[in-house]
């Protein structure tokens, strides 16, 4: 016991020999200010110094706290906007960086600096120089119209891309025409391009005359290649002052009935328009149709489009690849003609319309069906032939029509089709009984004709009235003509 009351005087009196040592009994000292952070940039790898773009790495230290993140900037003496200029934050270590390299050579210096906990900055920012190149990208036109071909108010134009040093998605074209204002082009990613019709104005009407269109590439450093363009012919609507009709002639020089089959159309728009107010194309002479666009626009050009195929037994690859274009202008309010055979595919028959055409603008749910019993063609198709003097009936325009046999194509049914409306009322022409084969026992819709919500208006007639019974097709003129009044094509 003794022993340790004796221990613990002893440990007293240390202590009071500290406290007296140290003064009045305080421990003294100054606190360690927070240290800022610092910051390193690095690259992985050689610096290609022939490309714009380039990844750059970083990482910050502190001894006395953790780092939260970073701001960054980018000083281009080439980026006039200093778009990057402001320092900015990220919690990223790393960023691929695009360079605005608009002339070809530029030297940047990026900027970073580490941010701790503490909210305390690096004072003394990592700093890199680097020296960039561009080369432009180079764009030429391969798709692009003849020295003799023309097309009116729409051209859709092709072309290749060559960018050694950069992203050819990232490439953007510019595409103009003569004339243009300089904030008068267009901007696309695509490697075709189909230029708006309402670019071809020239003092807000549509001409006739030789133009230029203009194509360059910018890429995703703002260099800009060379321009490649060409020169072609394009046409007015019209002659006149209004663009009322276009006929299109989708039947080959060839056709032994070519002249027939022509006359009908152009002296039913010769007796009902004015001289000026409608135009014949013939696509056999010239095809100015490469994409859907092309069809829309072309066809929004006219009031009225009658489009014939006759007894052609071929497949009509415009329509077939831009059906679609047929759409946009009925949904535009336009109206829209056509009567040739093979128009619609379907079960075991081929066509230039998909079904889902006729289900989404004539209002129908398909085709009939019918079986056929041949050697080369032994099931059901939509496909129906004809006899010789088949009687084709219209209540819609009180009038009836009579038609030869026509040709099959090989290995199918015939080229006629019968439409499973879901309105008697739009029904246009019907097949009298025994008007088809194989055999029909009443009368079965092969024409309709039908108004849609646009305001514009379908008819589709499977039978072609360009080759009738008797040869002087007075009875197809005199049914053409009063088509020509329900697309509004005899009033004023």
């Amino acid at each position: 016991m003794r022993r340790l009351i004796a221990g613990l005087a002893l440990i007293s009196a240390t202590i009071l020999l500290i406290m007296a040592a140290g003064g009045c009994g305080k421990l003294t000292g100054a606190l360690k200010p927070n240290a800022p952070p610092s910051t390193r940039i690095f690259v992985q790898g050689p610096l290609d110094t022939v490309n714009h773009v380039v990844h750059v790495y970083w990482f910050g230290s502190v001894t006395d706290g953790r780092i939260v993140g970073f701001e960054l900037r980018l000083l281009n003496p080439a980026d006039t906007a200093a778009a990057d200029s402001a320092w900015r934050f990220t919690t990223r270590t790393d960023s691929v960086f695009t360079v605005l390299t608009p002339l070809g050579y530029t030297a940047p210096t990026l900027e970073v600096r580490a941010i701790d906990n503490h909210g305390l900055k690096d004072p003394h920012p990592a700093r890199q120089l680097f020296q960039f190149s561009n080369k432009p990208p180079i764009v030429r036109l391969v798709s692009k119209p003849g020295a003799t071909d023309s097309t009116f108010a729409s051209l859709t134009v092709g072309y290749t891309l060559d960018d050694p040093d950069g992203d050819a998605a990232k490439v953007r074209y510019r595409l103009w025409l003569d004339g243009a204002a300089p904030d008068s082009f267009e901007v696309t990613p695509g490697l075709t391009f189909t230029m708006p019709s309402h670019r071809f104005l020239q003092a807000g009407q549509y001409q006739s005359g030789y133009r230029w269109l203009y194509v360059q590439g910018i890429d995703d450093g703002g260099m800009a290649g060379p321009v490649d363009s060409v020169r072609w012919f394009v046409k007015r609507p019209t002659p006149g002052a209004r663009a009322r009709l276009l006929i299109v002639d989708d039947v080959p020089r060839t056709n032994p009935a070519n002249f027939t089959i022509d006359t009908l159309y152009t002296n039913s728009a010769a007796r009902n328009l004015a001289a000026g107010d409608y135009t014949v194309l013939r696509l056999d002479y010239g095809n100015p149709f490469k994409s859907v666009l092309d069809v829309a626009q072309t066809c929004k050009q006219f009031d009225a489009v009658l489009w014939y195929r006759a007894n052609e037994t071929s497949i009509s690859t415009t329509l077939q690849s831009y059906q679609d274009g047929i759409g946009q202008y009925l949904e535009a309010g336009g109206r829209f003609y056509i009567d040739g055979l093979y128009l619609f595919s379907g079960n075991n028959s081929n066509g230039a319309f998909n079904p889902g055409f006729a289900n989404r603008y004539l209002d129908c749910n398909g085709f009939v069906q019918g079986f056929v019993n041949t050697s080369t063609f032994g099931d059901s198709s939509i496909g129906w032939g004809n006899p010789n003097g088949s009687i084709y009936r219209s209540t819609m325009f009180a009038d009836s029509v009579r038609q030869q046999q026509l040709a099959v194509r090989t290995g199918e049914a015939g080229g006629f089709r019968v439409f499973n409306v879901r309105q008697a009322s739009e029904v246009a022409l019907e097949a009298a009984p025994g008007s088809l084969t194989p055999n029909n026992p009443t009368s079965v819709p092969v024409g309709v004709s039908v108004a849609q919500p646009s305001g514009g208006r379908a008819v589709f007639l499977t039978v072609p009235l360009g080759t009738s019974i008797p040869r002087n097709q007075s009875a197809n003129a005199r049914l053409l003509g009063k088509i020509f009044g329900q697309l509004g094509l005899t009033g004023p």
